[in-house]
């Protein structure tokens, strides 16, 4: 079992075998819910890395590269004859 003490500002250092065993680095969110019970439970946050590809999709995107010609594209034929207004 590890102990941590509340500081007056509401702080507490969580104890390196417990963030050794979730996982967590410094910085790293922390969600934490209480019970009925009076229990908490402490999770950590996942980062947006750790969440990239998590969600399928049927929609092919293309490159940066192709992006980013289209993008030149389209900007250049509107510098070139700007629409009317």
């Amino acid at each position: 079992m590890s102990i941590s003490t509340l500081t007056d500002k509401g702080q507490t250092t969580v104890p390196q075998e417990i963030r050794q065993a979730l996982g967590v680095a410094p910085r790293q969110r922390l969600v934490w819910e209480v019970r009925k019970d009076g229990s908490a439970i402490v999770r950590p946050v996942p980062s947006v890395m750790e969440l990239a590809g998590s969600l399928k999709s049927d929609v092919t995107f293309s490159s940066i590269g192709a992006e980013t010609e289209a993008a030149t594209a389209a900007w250049a034929s509107e510098s070139i004859n700007p629409k009317q207004r």
